[in-house]
């Protein structure tokens, strides 16, 4: 299985990172992916140092959880969001896009804007993990005890 992980560095992305524990096995892939807006200007070496930031973050989460790092990769992109998350599951080829959201308002309260608009535009599954979504104490016990094998 691929799964594309899209991240902005809220702990919203961190709760879907979590949630892959409950889908993902030793052989699971995973495309870590952030999104610069795109002002024209090309991006700059610091949005690229804080793109890799977040990213680095994501992956520590998925290593703690048990995943192999080597079959973690870190993508950074330019651009609107939502076409570029799409772009990249499908040029990925991935099975799954796991995505937090975050309230707004409206259908963007419920689901979050970027959320929302990848939810119209993607031909590929997308599991949305709930802002107050919480892994259960059995979850965290089960989870850390393979961590400190």
């Amino acid at each position: 299985m691929k799964i594309l992980l899209p991240t902005d560095g809220s702990v919203y992305s961190e709760n879907a990172a979590r949630i892959t524990k409950k889908i993902g096995n030793e052989d699971t892939e995973f495309i870590v992916l952030h999104v610069l807006a795109d002002k024209g200007m090309g991006m700059k070496s610091w949005q690229k140092e804080g793109a890799d930031y977040i990213l680095s973050s994501i992956e520590n989460i998925l290593v703690e959880l048990g995943f192999d790092s080597s079959k973690i990769q870190k993508v950074v992109e330019e651009g609107n969001a939502p076409a570029q998350i799409v772009d990249v599951a499908n040029r990925y080829k991935v099975d799954l896009i796991v995505m937090g959201n975050q309230g707004k308002s409206g259908l963007k309260k419920i689901l979050g804007s970027v959320t929302s608009r990848v939810l119209e535009i993607s031909e590929r599954l997308v599991l949305v993990v709930p802002p107050n979504y919480a892994l259960s104490q059995t979850e965290k016990t089960s989870m850390l005890a393979q961590v400190l094998q």
